[in-house]
């Protein structure tokens, strides 16, 4: 009496004749690094087993091969794969068994095995079949069992590894080594003499960083016309530097954009600093934070990108100005100036356009406070309020106001002079204190009694900093230096751009009401 192989029951015509088995052999892999069982292995293996059946006089024959590089089973089952998926959902017909290298190289739930099956016994009783695990059989009454067996121990080894994973990371949260994935734009991975994996500058994209912060700081050069000049000289973004298949595949491109260069531009990984993904309360998000070491000081794990100096230019340029990605005409003049009075919030032009009967398009601008609130579970765009002004008419207003109190004052610009370096130090303890103590809620990493002790310690130790750092004298100041003009003067001979971003150093602020305005000014421009 002869085996009776796992796909025969699946593969015979109506007269008894057995047919030949058509079989889709399923190919997966986390990531492209990993020789072990990289997908040229697998494919090869499978193939070998396909050539083994033959010899023992099984009409097996390879339809096809589903490749899925870079594809975690446990966040994607088979019908979500671009591969695969498409074989499930779209060609079914043409294959008869599904041929895999090892079971949670297919699958790694139990749930998502249970579909597989669910969808096999719906579409001609496909097959499943394992080149590594020959306990792993399609035949018998016990089938969904053994099936259904293997799907939970790989569900289980699938929260094995992400056990040893997080327990690696923990291990060396507070060490210089990299604990793995992509590293931030302008840094590459490299593995040092103990054998560990480090981070050191990219010369080359370190060289990109450097021109796009040099053009913002001694430009007029925005993030968008800089992020046209990368993408059309084809530099890769950071995400393209590691495409995915998917995307190549496609044949699409990632593209320089002024949101990313402008994220880009804002990490603090670009000062070597070690960085970590911290949970945002009430959002389903995650925000990307140094990582504080147990003296309650951040850990640099490269040589920074830029010095002190530099950084601190950069970002006082980044959240002075506003990028705004619109058509020109709806660029709003003298955004954080002008705010709603109720609501304090910015004022921003809108632009309605309606098309005309003789086929022109007519524009209905107007400026309407921006501030979101909820209103029946959804988000709506202006406060309570809320009134809207013609642009012409508010702009009028605003230089009236602003010429009355103070036009024929001389313009005074305030810049800020460093002198003891002390609240540098007393800012980076305010930004510890927080996250040390949303670290000491239960769950956290000082959440349990037997933690707890250790970030109290911390916390008075930076107290007790805080508090002699602030009684030392400090040498920071504002100052302020004359331009040689009355307001009135360079309101008359200067482009918007330069007085809104005067009048925001200056912190001047323009508040709309209903049927009033209100100039708010510092006590120095005050007459």
């Amino acid at each position: 009496m002869t085996t009776r192989d796992p796909a025969i029951s699946a593969a015979t015509d109506t007269f008894g004749r057995q047919k030949p088995v058509r079989v889709l052999i399923a190919l997966r892999i986390s990531y492209l690094t990993d020789e072990s069982t990289s997908l040229e292995r697998q494919l090869a293996d499978a193939r070998q087993y396909i050539e083994m059946k033959v010899a023992q006089g099984l009409d097996w024959v390879e339809v096809g091969v589903a490749r899925d590089a870079h594809v975690s089973a446990t966040k994607q089952s088979p019908f979500e794969r671009a591969e695969l998926g498409h074989w499930i959902n779209e060609r079914a017909p043409e294959f008869d068994l599904i041929l895999f290298w090892k079971l949670d190289r297919f699958i790694r739930k139990v749930l998502d095995m249970q579909d597989m099956i669910r969808w096999a016994a719906e579409h001609g009783n496909k097959a499943f079949a394992s080149v590594t695990e020959p306990i792993f059989d399609m035949t018998g009454p016990f089938q969904h069992m053994i099936i259904t067996l293997f799907s939970a121990l790989a569900e289980m080894e699938a929260g094995n590894t992400a056990m040893r994973v997080r327990s690696f990371r923990e291990s060396v949260r507070e060490q210089r080594r990299w604990p793995g994935g992509m590293p931030a734009y302008g840094f590459e991975v490299y593995k040092g003499e103990d054998g560990a994996a480090y981070l050191r500058q990219n010369p080359h994209q370190v060289k990109v960083i450097r021109q796009i912060a040099n053009r913002l700081l001694a430009t007029e050069d925005t993030p968008a016309i800089i992020a046209d000049g990368l993408n059309a000289r084809k530099e890769p973004t950071p995400r393209g530097t590691r495409p995915s298949k998917r995307i190549q595949d496609s044949g699409r491109e990632y593209k320089w954009t002024a949101a990313g260069i402008r994220k880009m531009l804002k990490s603090e990984a670009l000062m070597g600093w070690k960085m970590e993904s911290r949970p945002v309360s009430g959002k389903k998000y995650y925000r990307t934070t140094p990582v504080i070491d147990a003296t309650g000081n951040k850990i640099r794990i490269a040589e920074p990108i830029f010095t002190d100096e530099e950084w601190g230019k950069l970002q006082d340029h980044l959240n002075e100005r506003t990028f705004h990605v619109s058509s020109p005409t709806n660029v709003t003049p003298f955004l954080d100036v002008i705010l709603c009075g109720y609501c304090k919030g910015k004022m921003r032009l809108h632009v309605s356009r309606r098309p005309k009967k003789d086929g022109t398009v007519k524009e209905y601008p107007k400026f309407r406070c921006v501030s979101p609130r909820m209103v029946d579970d959804r988000t709506r765009h202006g406060c309570e309020n809320q009134q809207s002004w013609d642009p012409g008419r508010l702009i009028a207003t605003f230089e009236h106001h602003l010429m009355e109190q103070f036009g024929d004052q001389q313009v005074e610009e305030r810049i800020y002079v460093v002198g003891e370096n002390n609240e540098t130090r007393m800012r980076e303890i305010e930004e510890l204190v927080p996250v040390i103590m949303a670290d000491m809620l239960p769950g956290r990493r000082y959440g349990t009694a037997l933690t707890r002790p250790e970030a109290e310690k911390m916390l008075d130790s930076l107290n007790a900093e805080y508090a002699a750092l602030s009684k030392q004298p400090t040498g920071d100041r504002w100052e302020y230096r004359s331009l040689g003009k009355t307001w009135r003067q360079l309101w008359e001979t200067s482009e918007v751009p330069e007085m809104e971003k005067l009048m925001r150093k200056n912190g001047v602020q323009f508040l709309c009401y209903k049927d009033s305005f209100e100039l708010r000014i510092p006590e120095r421009l005050k007459v």
